[in-house]
């Protein structure tokens, strides 16, 4: 801890609980749940931890908020991560008037530290582990790395010339508008995906393009569409049951997080790129495909009136 800068005095007394909730604040839409919490007698200290998943609307804000109601203790939110994900300790800390350290840490760093007691079996044996699920050296460029930044100019092109022309058309026809090209690229940071989207009413969104699963090596890239609907909406009932009620009657579709108030919540079709390589015109294919779930999503749109559809 004291390596880290997180507690330099004894935690001899501390308290250790995972997945602590936390009830929501008066400007909070939902409970708080850390993956991580100590209490000790002079400090409090919130983790959290992502890998794979994304992150929660305000997550990070809200359990800053919550350490801000903590009194006469140092207080520490700790954000560890496998990979690369700065974040703005202002906008996290801004509605707190106490002093709380925000410190991000990487998996690596963690490995890399613990390498120094690894003659002790159940150090090595965390080693281990953490080598398996691939948090020990995300510092490193590896030759799949060099080969994906070699090429990733070409990818782009042929990913543009599937989802742009008639298919864009026909999105920003049906959603009545459609996002900046240069979005794309900060939904491939961000999220993971190139995509494409358009905003409807009560923050409800539908997005085009490539989900890349690149946190999984085993798994292709999908194509598909998505129709998403945010925690915080005041529709967000109507919306959820009307997406609920989709997947009942077009059954390629598959709903998420629809009974989870506190996630975004929504609907995808979408299948794996490996579908489409056998085919001799792998952008053709991909192309007749998403025609194919636009003329679905505009028959959904219009089948139920409950989701609040932008207008022209």
């Amino acid at each position: 801890f004291s390596h880290f800068g997180l507690y330099t005095s004894n935690t001899d007394n501390c308290m250790v609980s995972t997945q602590f909730e936390l009830k929501g604040l008066k400007n909070h839409h939902c409970n708080s749940r850390p993956d991580m919490v100590m209490f000790m007698d002079d400090a409090t200290i919130f983790f959290e931890n992502k890998i794979n998943s994304g992150e929660g609307v305000n997550q990070l804000q809200r359990y800053a908020e919550h350490l801000n109601e903590i009194k006469n203790k140092k207080k520490t939110l700790v954000y560890l991560t496998r990979d690369f994900d700065k974040k703005d300790s202002k906008e996290i800390l801004k509605n707190c008037n106490s002093e709380i350290d925000f410190i991000q840490l990487r998996w690596f760093q963690v490995f890399n530290f613990l390498k120094q007691y690894k003659s002790e079996p159940i150090i090595l044996e965390l080693l281990t582990f953490l080598k398996q699920i691939n948090l020990s050296m995300n510092n490193q460029f590896t030759p799949i790395d060099l080969l994906t930044l070699s090429n990733f100019s070409k990818v782009r092109k042929m990913l543009d010339e599937s989802m742009y022309g008639q298919v864009s058309e026909k999105f920003k026809e049906i959603n009545n508008g459609i996002s900046k090209h240069s979005a794309s690229l900060t939904q491939l940071r961000n999220h993971d995906r190139y995509i494409y989207w358009a905003d409807h009413n009560e923050k409800m969104w539908v997005g085009l393009g490539y989900w890349m699963n690149s946190m999984n090596e085993k798994e292709y890239p999908e194509i598909g569409i998505v129709i998403e609907v945010a925690p915080n909406s005041n529709k967000r009932e109507a919306i959820t049951k009307a997406l609920s009620n989709i997947t009942e009657k077009f059954s390629d579709w598959n709903g998420y997080n629809l009974n989870s108030p506190t996630d975004w919540a929504g609907i995808f079709v979408g299948n794996s790129l490996q579908a489409f390589l056998s085919s001799e015109n792998h952008i053709e294919e991909i192309q007749n495909y998403f025609i194919d779930k636009l003329n679905e999503l505009d028959k959904i749109l219009t089948e139920f009136p409950e989701l609040p559809r932008r207008k022209k």
